[in-house]
């Protein structure tokens, strides 16, 4: 200074740099999952910087908001690798998110640089999903039941998905890939080329692994693929029943036969009549075996089944899914006789060579459910009783044969020993007709056989055993009132036939049994009833009818009267079944 004193000053140093200054941050994963696992447990983060002339740094983790959870610092050069855990400045684990690293470094110099990471991802939640199948055995034959197993699969998005199926020795043999969402599926049963697998059992497994190393696996097991053939056999035991109670035929059995027995799930034996309905069921489940046979006693699942033609159904359903069906012929429900359309004509029969209704035409119309087995027509001759005592019936003519009856047939009126019927007589008919089942149909009716005028020689007789007496007398008296008007019926119809023969002479024969010569008795006592009982009884009796015959209309003039006893029996007095007809009245007709 002015007074010469001398001083010096030297400052510190000073450093000039004008080199350039950047700094970054790298990251050696973008996600990582601090959940205990050991697996990418934590991130590692890179800070890099162009110049090392670096006075301070500060590192902040920070989330989606912007705030910093976590911080590092340091004094002089950046460390080479930095890991986080996870964790908050106050030692808890940060949520699950998204986040980013911010570095700030102050350089000597003055100059301070920022630099950011790219997100990274926090994620300590395993990839999660559900999967379930609604069965495991199925059998892919083509027959669209269970022929695809369905696997059910409901992940969260945000994850990968890998699934695939496994054989019995752990080999992969079909795979599936979906991005972000696992998805719902149908297994065919074919490999990754499309070639169907041998039956056996299978194991579906599917599998993720997150960004941050987390990863998830579910399994199904017992995938079971049977495409073994399933054949089922119905046999009806019959070819018809009739379940009519009679002992006879009253039900019927089906054979069933199955040719895969495990893995049943339920059978049903229907029995389906013509319409498609079925009219009874038996069923069961695989929880029990199928019996060999079924029994069906006919009456269907609301009480008597409907007549008709049914079919058997015998139906298997499996768990894989297979239904195994089979039929049986069809077979007869018939507890019905058959059904009978009959009429015979004339309403008059008159087989007396005259031309005129001299032929009985009787009609027939069969029809049946099942197939008819016999059938016999008879004709029976009723004897004429005088008194009390039932009427003694014999068979007079008969048809009978196989199978269908004829529709028509026509009778002469003689009977198998070539008799001609009675005059003014009826006779019954029975016709019963059975057919392959046991049923039978049973027709009754009366044939009536018109007043008979028969040509002898040079003259004509009527003869007629159906005109009731009353016993030992020539009188209708006490008889009853349906016999009494037969009577007259017979009598008034003799009446309009001998008026047709007005050229003719009519005499009146009465005609008598004898009881002696029946228990054959002595000539004397066959002379002693002859004339005392027989003679007189039997030409009273040709008045009587006399007498009726004018009333209806004949001339008495043309009308004689003779008793003939037993003398002119038309029968042997021993033929038990026929002497009846000894005791008869005859109309002999003499041209005058």
């Amino acid at each position: 200074d002015r007074a010469g004193n001398t001083g010096t000053f030297t400052s510190p140093q000073i450093v000039v740099n004008t080199e350039a200054k950047d700094v970054r941050l790298s990251l050696d994963k973008r996600a990582f999952g601090p959940n205990g696992n050991g697996i990418n447990e934590s991130v590692g983060i890179g800070p890099t910087s162009t110049s090392t002339n670096i006075s301070t740094w500060n590192l902040a983790i920070h989330n989606q908001g912007g705030q910093a959870v976590r911080s590092f610092t340091g004094q002089g050069a950046l460390p080479r690798n930095m890991d986080w855990n996870g964790k908050t400045d106050s030692g808890t684990v940060a949520p699950d998110g998204i986040y980013q690293a911010r570095m700030e470094v102050v350089y000597s110099t003055g100059e301070r640089k920022t630099a950011r990471s790219v997100d990274m991802a926090l994620d300590t939640v395993y990839p999660a999903i559900t999967i379930s199948t609604e069965y495991k055995l199925f059998s892919p034959n083509g027959d669209s039941r269970k022929d695809v197993v369905r696997l059910e699969q409901k992940s969260e998005p945000g994850d990968n998905w890998e699934g695939q199926i496994l054989n019995a020795r752990n080999v992969a043999v079909r795979s599936w890939a979906w991005k972000d969402k696992a998805e719902t599926f149908d297994w065919d049963g074919t490999d990754t080329q499309g070639n169907r697998l041998p039956d056996g059992v299978y194991r579906y497994i599917v599998k993720s692994e997150d960004a941050a190393g987390n990863k998830s696996e579910k399994s199904i097991d017992g995938l079971t693929i049977d495409t073994r053939a399933t054949q089922v056999f119905v046999t009806a035991s019959l070819p018809g029943f009739s379940p009519n109670g009679d002992s006879l035929l009253d039900d019927i059995s089906f054979s069933l036969l199955v040719n895969l027995k495990d893995g049943i799930q339920a059978w049903q034996l229907a029995l389906i009549d013509q319409t498609g309905v079925a009219r009874r069921t038996f069923s069961g489940t695989g929880t029990t075996p199928i019996p060999a046979s079924q029994v069906w006693d006919g009456k269907s699942d609301r009480g008597p089944a409907f007549q008709g033609t049914y079919t058997a159904v015998f139906t298997v359903d499996y768990n894989k899914g297979d239904r195994a069906e089979a039929r049986s012929a069809p077979f007869v429900l018939d507890s019905l006789g058959p059904q009978v359309a009959l009429s015979v004509t004339p309403r008059l029969f008159s087989p007396d060579s005259d031309g005129i209704d001299d032929e009985l035409n009787i009609s027939l119309a069969v029809a049946d459910a099942s197939d008819l087995d016999s059938w016999r027509f008879e004709i029976i001759e009723k004897a004429v009783v005088e008194g009390a005592g039932a009427a003694r019936e014999r068979s007079f003519f008969a048809w009978n044969g196989r199978g269908t009856p004829a529709e028509r047939l026509v009778w002469d009126g003689r009977s198998q020993r070539g008799e001609l019927v009675e005059a003014a007589t009826d006779y019954l008919y029975r016709f019963t007709i059975t057919d392959i089942l046991g049923n039978k149909t049973s027709s009754e009716g009366v044939i009536s056989v018109d007043v008979l005028v028969i040509r002898e020689g040079d003259r004509l007789k009527i003869k007629v055993p159906s005109i009731v007496f009353r016993p030992n007398f020539a009188d209708f008296n006490e008889l009853p009132q349906e016999t009494v008007d037969r009577n007259n019926e017979v009598l008034r119809r003799i009446a309009q036939i001998l008026n047709r023969f007005r050229d003719y002479r009519i005499g009146v024969e009465g005609h008598a049994n004898s009881i002696a010569k029946m228990s054959r008795l002595s000539q004397a006592a066959i002379d002693r009833e002859e004339n005392s009982e027989l003679l007189p009884l039997s030409t009273a009796r040709a008045e009587a009818v006399r007498q009726k015959l004018v009333e209806f209309g004949v001339d008495p003039g043309r009308l004689s009267v003779v008793g003939r006893g037993s003398s002119e029996p038309v029968v042997p007095f021993t033929d038990a079944e026929n002497r009846w007809k000894n005791r008869r009245v005859e109309f002999i007709l003499i041209r005058q």
